[in-house]
């Protein structure tokens, strides 16, 4: 198969720089008009340019990838698979179709809009425990983190009181959902397992009395007769843990990054907060919380110029979608004030992010929220991004903040 990508430029998943830095990786692709990558870790291509990542975001012909990215890796059975072959964002239609209907009959917009309080007040908190800790944070696990897990967990009827584990559990997800290796597997089916346990025995106590919570509104969701069902209930739920926090972490941890490298930027949000939720779009485009998205094609086409076959496993790079400059003039720049940014970050069409107004809103409650709080930020130590997952965030930020 190689053959017929000899002309590619490669993308080396081994390579640490690619997780570190990939539109770094991929920008002198685009400089060399290169519009695919042939990656050699599986046989096959990565798309490299703006236009083709939305078009094969749309295109009915290129299937959600369901498990094969890790039964490609030998990764066939146990917890962790099992919840990825019942997983929405995973599926195809049919099925896709029915389980995003029936949520999306109780995750509503407006429930999405009436956490903005909660939001609000988690975020408020969350200063107040920086405060008491004499202005100092591990911004990333006990801010970023934090914000979006308490409100993903309030929304859904999760007590306060287990929202650690939760956490906990979500980062064994994480750990398995790259290249993994026997431990990050084993991590990921032991936090699978756990999370069934766990909320199977919630949807038992809802189903006796019923609350208002978004749990409650996913068993009552109902479309010409049809529910979820228990196994569904609990792989909705999970993964509604897991996006509804893991992603939005990213994106806030990413965001105050990047403000601390560019201070003229941080400057302009605190005189005129009101072009804070443009930032985060750009904050979205500049470092997407996902770095790429696989599908598999139905049939044998084209994609990028270069021949795909029925049944091969593609890589759509939204990051170098995202700073191809034929749609973002002057990719590299990170610029708040950015207009009409239209990234991939979210995905597209039909399994456009169902969070994805979740995630504005906490993002724009966040840094609304630590500029009018705090006048400076410091990063006090050294840290670098993840690798070896499409999950893209850093792994610390160390920060002293000033009032």
């Amino acid at each position: 198969m190689s053959d017929r990508y000899a002309d590619l430029p490669v993308l080396d998943l081994s390579a640490p720089d690619w997780w570190t830095d990939p539109a770094h990786v991929t920008a002198p692709m685009h400089q060399a008009g290169a519009a695919a990558a042939f990656v050699p870790d599986f046989g096959t291509v990565s798309v490299l340019r703006y236009d083709t990542c939305l078009a094969g975001l749309n295109d009915p012909a290129l299937l959600a990838m369901e498990a094969r990215y890790f039964e490609a890796q030998g990764w066939t059975s146990g917890p962790f698979v099992d919840w990825i072959r019942r997983n929405v964002v995973m599926m195809n239609p049919p099925g896709h179709t029915r389980l995003r209907g029936l949520v999306s009959r109780a995750f509503t917009p407006r429930a999405v809009s009436s956490m903005r309080a909660v939001a609000e007040r988690v975020a408020n908190e969350l200063c107040d425990q920086v405060d008491a800790q004499g202005g100092q944070v591990e911004f990333v696990h006990n801010w970023a983190r934090l914000l979006p897990l308490l409100v993903i967990c309030e929304m859904i009827g999760i007590p306060r009181v287990d929202v650690a584990q939760m956490g906990d559990w979500a980062h064994g997800l994480s750990l398995a959902s790259g290249m993994a290796n026997d431990d990050s597997r084993r991590a990921g089916d032991e936090a699978m397992s756990s999370f069934n346990s766990y909320v199977t025995a919630m949807i038992e106590e809802r189903r006796r009395r019923r609350s208002e919570d978004l749990l409650s509104a996913l068993i009552d969701a109902e479309e010409a007769g049809d529910r979820l069902s228990p196994e569904e209930l609990v792989a909705m739920v999970v993964q509604l843990i897991f996006a509804g926090h893991e992603t939005t972490q990213n994106l806030l941890g990413n965001g105050m990054y990047r403000l601390l490298q560019h201070q003229d930027q941080m400057s302009l949000l605190r005189a005129d907060p009101e072009q804070i939720p443009a930032a985060v779009e750009e904050m979205l485009r500049y470092d997407p919380p996902i770095i790429f998205t696989s599908r598999v094609a139905a049939v044998d086409m084209e994609l990028a110029g270069v021949p795909v076959e029925a049944g091969q496993l593609v890589m759509l790079n939204l990051t170098a979608g995202n700073h191809d400059p034929a749609q973002f003039p002057d990719p590299a720049r990170f610029d708040v004030t950015r207009a009409g940014v239209r990234h991939l970050s979210f995905g597209h069409g039909t399994h456009f992010c169902l969070g994805a107004n979740l995630a504005r809103l906490v993002a724009e409650v966040a840094f609304n929220s630590l500029l009018r709080r705090y006048r400076g930020f410091e990063e006090v130590g050294e840290s670098d991004w993840t690798t070896y997952t499409p999950l893209r965030g850093r792994q610390r930020l160390d920060l002293a903040v000033t009032r």
